[in-house]
Parts: structure tokens; sequence; C-alpha cells
């Protein structure tokens, strides 16, 4: 897999956006900051910050910086989820264990009903002799 991709975004979206653009959602996914401050630091209108946000390339670039934001966060939320299946309460484990799975493709049997008709015997043998 293409590191600078994951779940579809790609964070060379990111980097193809214009240096202020980028700016805008650094402080917007990074900082939490909103539009109208973001807007003063970068000295852009906050129309032209709704206007990006409109824009499919912006758009894209925004989903590419996200992944890449939040991809350094994978490690924690694995050794927590690891960590959660020690916990105390048994929901807690049984929650983390099958968010687990689920996440690694692991997919339960369906329950199968399974037919089984028991043999007449007579004089023991079965009635089929």
């Amino acid at each position: 897999m293409d590191m600078n991709t994951l779940n579809n975004a790609n964070f060379n979206d990111y980097l193809n956006l214009n240096p202020k653009q980028q700016e805008c959602i650094r402080l917007l996914v990074g900082e939490g900051l909103y539009k109208k401050d973001i807007a003063k630091k970068i000295k852009v209108s906050a129309q032209t910050i709704s206007t990006w946000e409109k824009d499919e390339k912006f758009k894209s670039g925004k989903a590419g910086y996200n992944a890449h934001y939040l991809s350094n966060a994978v490690p924690e939320a694995l050794r927590t989820m690891r960590d959660l299946l020690r916990a105390k309460s048994e929901l807690v484990r049984f929650q983390a264990a099958k968010d687990i799975l689920d996440r690694t493709g692991y997919v339960p049997v369906d329950k199968q009903e399974i037919e089984f008709t028991t043999p007449t015997f007579v004089n023991n043998v079965p009635l089929d002799d």
C-alpha cells in the first residue's frame, strides 16, 4: 500500500494545495481553530475559507491531511484497545475483543441449522435394512 494513501485519502492531495490552503487545513484539523480566527491568521476572508471548503480539491486535501494526521495516533489507539482486553468490566473486554476482531477481518461463522433424524430400530436392526 502506498504510504501516502490511507482510507482512499491521499496526503499528496494536501501537498498539491497552495500554502494558505494547507495552513488553513492544518489549523482546522490540528489546532481546532474557528474559521474567523484562521482567516485572520492566514490573511484571507472567512468567505474565502467557506469557498475553499466547497472545492473538491480542497476537500481531497483535507481528507489527505486528516488521514495523515490521524495515522500518527494509530499505535496508541492499538495499545489502548489491547489494554482494554484486560479491563475489569466484562462488557468492556467483550467490546474490545469484538472491535479488534471486526477490524482485522475476522468474520464469525453464521449459526447453522442441522437436521438430524434418529434411525428407528426393530429388534436391534435398523429399519432401513
